[in-house]
């Protein structure tokens, strides 16, 4: 993605986001919500509220690192507590950090940007969690719950480029109900201890069977809004392209199972897998507020799929280090210049503090 022009600025700035609305859990915790956004300090502007709700799923990685890097050795029952209690205030702070803009009367379209941009992440350090809670190891299992977490925000997000409105509920379900139901299991991985993890139905970890069956649906579902959803078959071949990038992506992030540094900590590739994905699906929503073509072939993804594919194919220990520390190095650099620095060109355009 290019260097924003004034015409993109421009475009960003008149950007006015569409939804299609709360669901009936959404309505329930709305009065809560809007209680707790009234007590917030007009200092306290609304993009630091969304960062300080990604900073709570970031303490619950630092607690969980500090145990274990393997997701095989269940932790003590109040670390579960302790993550299941940071996505509450996770998931309050991102319902009030509009609600907050609105009563200071400092709303803005970099909002959103923010608010996704933050969730993006917030997708895959939710996946370490609960891949912590449940014992998934360095299996695939791992991975396939990355991108089920991955697949239905980033093709929301690709079909708001194309209809121009975010869809937040599918038959009354969205992000609330979701969260609402990890807490749960949070809190039922600390009753139960790691029996729960183990817990099988017909010789299968019932926990898996549940993942399969989550990952089909998402998987459905992302095809029909995205492709089958279309007015024509023209229609949905535009929208396939973009798609068919994020598929090369999820192919290269199930090969990295067979990285030696996967089979010893995945926690740090499922990091490095997570915040590709981010920077991928930030830029997208950048190009959806600057009303901006989606660039298919994504030098992000392509350095990505080079870089796993390299050090699937060599097998090298070295190789592999020297080619992840470069990964990690390009992401930081395009991260910095791609997502952090449209931030800064927009706060500077809208003339407003962050």
């Amino acid at each position: 993605m290019a260097d924003l022009t004034e015409k993109d600025l421009e475009n960003m700035k008149n950007h006015k986001y569409q939804s299609t609305g709360y669901t009936s859990l959404d309505n329930m915790m709305n009065p809560f919500w809007l209680k707790t956004a009234s007590y917030l300090p007009y200092a306290y502007t609304p993009n630091m509220v969304t960062v300080t709700g990604l900073f709570c799923q970031f303490l619950s990685i630092i607690i969980i690192s500090f145990y274990d890097l393997t997701f095989s050795v269940h932790l003590p029952a109040y670390v579960y507590i302790f993550c299941a209690f940071m996505l509450f205030m996770a998931q309050t702070l991102d319902a009030i950090d509009g609600k907050h803009a609105r009563n200071t009367k400092r709303s803005s379209s970099l909002g959103q940007l923010m608010d996704h941009g933050c969730d993006s992440m917030d997708n895959f350090l939710f996946c370490i969690v609960l891949s912590q809670a449940y014992l998934f190891g360095n299996s695939i299992h791992t991975l396939w719950l990355q991108i089920l977490i991955q697949i239905p925000f980033y093709s929301l997000t690709l079909e708001e480029h194309f209809a121009g409105v975010l869809r937040t509920q599918i038959n009354n379900v969205g992000v609330t109900e979701y969260q609402f139901l990890s807490m749960g299991l949070l809190l039922l991985s600390a009753a139960f201890g790691e029996s729960l993890a183990y817990l099988q139905l017909f010789g299968i970890r019932i926990s898996y069977i549940i993942l399969y069956i989550v990952v089909a649906s998402a998987i459905g579902n992302s095809l029909y809004l995205v492709i089958l959803d279309s007015k024509n078959v023209k229609d949905g071949v535009s929208k396939f392209k973009p798609l068919s990038t994020m598929i090369v992506f999820i192919i290269a992030e199930l090969m990295s199972s067979k990285l030696n540094l996967y089979k010893s900590k995945p926690l740090l590739i499922i990091l490095l897998n997570g915040f590709y994905y981010s920077l991928f699906t930030c830029k997208l929503i950048i190009s959806n507020m600057a009303k901006r073509a989606i660039n298919i072939f994504d030098i992000d993804i392509i350095t990505y799929v080079i870089g796993i594919c390299t050090c699937v194919v060599l097998g090298s220990k070295i190789i592999e280090f020297f080619v992840l520390i470069g990964l990690f190095a390009w992401l930081c650099y395009r991260y910095y210049m791609q997502i952090i620095y449209s931030i800064f060109r927009m706060l500077d355009y809208l003339k407003i503090p962050f």
